[in-house]
């Protein structure tokens, strides 16, 4: 039998702080207490809380409302109670395999009116392969005291990854970083002055664009099509532009979703081969392909390429708190970055590292039931914005969101209007190296069906508002 900790009703007191702040019954204010203990981690899960009548004494209250807090708790399947064995924490089902955080000012047991964020595109962990990682991780942990730690096993296990999708790889062409940010900075660290160009989609990933500017690079823009990429216009923009870097996006790109064909891949290689210019290629989200049954996109850099990089991570795989990120690339390009002084800072640790190899046992298992939630989630909110006359899209092959354009506004005014329903968005523009994009929407599909809808209304709503009289 499995020891339960117990937590005593004076520790619970103390964790809930000043819960009776609010507005609502006792025992509601209760339960969204005790329920956002559980949300930031301040009450542990798996733990024993105590009998009705112990916390009723120390909280000042009748048993009865305990009893009834205790009654919203169980309801939202945040504590689960067997008669002879108290009540225990616990994480509802639905939340536990889900692929979306706990929506910010969401309230399971109804204290509070949900607040949707849909400015990150995240998926949340998969608790139960996560909570048998870390706890596998701790009996790894002398492994980490080790000079080289898990980090060659973790090496290996990437290398063997590449090397089964068809392009050959050897630990030597691969270095560690905590994230695909991480790897990016190490790359424009190691290759891009202050002033240089750097080429890059637009629209494209934000996080990029910050970094690019952070180091004083000039980002100049290759807008794309409606079916994605100009070869031959990008071309002539490198060749224009002579960028230290070009970064690309062709697997689900952040944030249309779109996949660069196998025809275009090659264009390109053959293409960039020729030009003086480090490709760095994101495959973040290359692991959330939603199409049925095809085979994994061929890759641009090629055996033996000195300037095709490719960056990749397990945060949107796996999870977005699981800081392990990736350089694959020529050993030159590895020795170069690996030599830099912030290569050591932008590494991940040797925890994340122990984590991030049992994990990789189970990636094939994770990633069927993220694809298959991901489609469903997909499907749900493009048939709900179908209806809508005011917008646009393409259903994107793969990746965690949608792009969509907007026929009669645009989306800054949108987005303000939404934010004051509770609906946190991202325009367009945010997306874009010159600024463009302001009818454009990312909406990411990481909510459940039920929250989709709830934020598609609200959506809706903001939309039908009257515009303010300019006089």
């Amino acid at each position: 039998m499995v020891d339960v900790r117990q937590v005593s009703a004076l520790e619970v007191a103390r964790l809930l702080g000043s819960w009776r702040d609010g507005e609502g019954s006792a025992a509601g204010l209760l339960a969204d207490a005790v329920e956002r203990a559980l949300h930031d981690g301040r009450l542990a899960l798996g733990v024993r809380m105590p009998a009705e009548r112990r916390l009723a004494e120390v909280l000042g209250l009748a048993r009865g409302t305990v009893a009834s807090a205790y009654r919203a708790l169980r309801a939202a399947e945040l504590i689960t109670t067997r008669t002879g064995s108290g009540s225990v924490t616990a994480l509802p089902p639905g939340l536990r395999g889900g692929l979306a955080p706990w929506p910010a000012g969401l309230s399971l047991t109804g204290g509070r009116e949900a607040a949707l964020d849909l400015t990150a595109a995240e998926p949340a962990a998969p608790f139960d392969a996560l909570h048998a990682a870390v706890l596998g991780a701790a009996d790894g942990l002398p492994s980490a005291l080790a000079p080289d730690g898990p980090a060659a096993h973790l090496r290996a296990a990437i290398a063997a990854a590449y090397t089964d999708q068809g392009l050959p790889t050897r630990e030597g062409h691969v270095l560690l970083t905590g994230g695909a940010d991480a790897a990016l900075a190490l790359l424009i660290a190691a290759f891009v002055r202050r002033g240089a160009r750097v080429v890059t989609d637009s629209p494209t990933y934000p996080g990029a664009l910050a970094l690019f500017r952070s180091a004083g690079a000039r980002p100049v823009a290759q807008p794309l099509t409606g079916d994605g990429w100009d070869v031959a216009a990008l071309g002539r923009t490198v060749a224009a532009a002579g960028p230290a870097l070009t970064y690309l996006v062709p697997d689900f790109h952040n944030p249309t979703g779109l996949l660069m064909d196998d025809e275009r891949r090659g264009a390109l290689r053959r293409l960039l081969s020729a030009q003086d210019t480090l490709v760095v290629v994101d495959e973040t989200l290359r692991d959330l392909d939603l199409r049925a049954a095809a085979p994994p996109p061929a890759r641009i850099a090629a055996p033996g390429d000195r300037r095709t990089v490719t960056i990749g991570s397990l945060s949107k795989s796996l999870w977005p708190g699981l800081r392990v990120g990736w350089i694959r690339a020529h050993p030159a390009v590895i020795a170069r970055s690996a030599a830099l002084p912030v290569a050591h800072s932008l590494a991940p640790s040797p925890l994340d590292q122990l984590v991030a190899l049992r994990l990789l046992d189970v990636r094939a298992e994770i990633l069927d039931e993220r694809r298959r939630r991901l489609r469903t989630q997909r499907d749900h909110l493009a048939a709900r914005l179908r209806d809508l006359p005011w917008c646009r899209f393409a259903l994107p092959q793969g990746g965690l969101s949608l792009w969509l354009e907007l026929l009669d506004t645009d989306a800054d005014r949108l987005t303000s209007r939404a934010a004051a329903l509770g609906l946190a968005l991202t325009p367009g523009h945010r997306f874009s190296p010159e600024g463009a994009h302001h009818r454009h929407l990312r909406l990411p599909f990481t909510l459940p069906p039920d929250l989709l809808d709830a934020a598609v209304d609200k959506l809706t709503r903001a939309h039908d508002t009257p515009h303010p009289d300019p006089s």
